[in-house]
């Protein structure tokens, strides 16, 4: 399988694109790559080219364009996944997964039965930068052109608030069972923001404030599913879903 690497947009110059700093350094002295080997590299927004290695060092690898893909490894379905955090290794696994299935975006969210609350501010920019890591790691690793959001976690009420209704799907052992199909045939939408409990649920306030913004509430079965095995199984039944109602 071909190696992806990370490119900024800045390092591109007609044919040619530039790789630097720890980047070039894995391509160099940890891979061990050499001239004439094919890489791609993405920019993290959905831009993919495949590429010839023209020279090398630990600093900086040129490497020649052979050919351009747009949205590549995307799928059509623009999933954002708000989910109560949970602890450490848990979240980094629903941060890693998701994205390997195709999650656009992660909202850590903040809710009445958290076990887990960040409150120091350096606490929390610590752990942003090892999820956005994640993101990188596994966007790499999956073949995909886009790297997933991190938002800074939210108190659920607030998301609730500003979310929309109309793109939203909260689920919850109590809401009304469904297929994927039926989900994506209920919201309609290219856009959909899935949101799942912590490790301890949602309390009954804050189903009834999704239900007071008209959030449609559903259930996948009679089991009820840790929060991490949640926050990517649902999303990945939902993405492989609607590419086969597409065919």
């Amino acid at each position: 399988m071909i190696s992806t690497f990370i490119f900024k947009a800045g390092d591109v110059k007609d044919d040619t694109v530039k790789i630097h700093g720890p980047e070039a350094h894995h391509i160099a002295k940890v891979l061990r790559m050499t001239k004439g080997e094919m890489v791609r590299v993405i920019d993290g927004y959905g831009m993919s080219h495949i590429c010839e290695i023209r020279t090398i060092s630990a600093r900086t690898v040129s490497c020649g364009i052979i050919r351009t893909v747009k949205k590549g490894g995307e799928p059509k379905l623009d999933l954002a996944l708000a989910i109560g955090l949970s602890s450490a290794t848990k979240f980094d696994l629903v941060v890693e997964k998701g994205t390997e299935v195709g999650v656009s975006r992660f909202i850590p969210l903040i809710t009445e039965q958290a076990k887990v609350k960040i409150k120091e501010q350096e606490t929390l920019v610590r752990r942003i930068n090892r999820w956005r890591r994640v993101c990188e790691a596994a966007a790499k690793q999956s073949g995909r052109s886009v790297i997933p959001m991190i938002s800074p976690p939210v108190i659920y009420g607030e998301f609730v608030a500003a979310c929309i209704p109309d793109e939203s799907a909260l689920f919850h052992p109590d809401g009304k069972r469904t297929t994927p199909g039926g989900v994506l045939a209920a919201t309609g939408t290219k856009r959909l923001t899935v949101i799942i409990g912590p490790e301890s649920g949602f309390s009954s306030s804050e189903v009834e404030s999704a239900k007071s913004r008209k959030i449609p509430i559903f259930s996948l079965g009679d089991r009820v599913l840790r929060t991490e095995t949640a926050g990517i199984v649902v999303p990945a039944l939902l993405i492989y879903g609607e590419a086969d109602a597409k065919g």
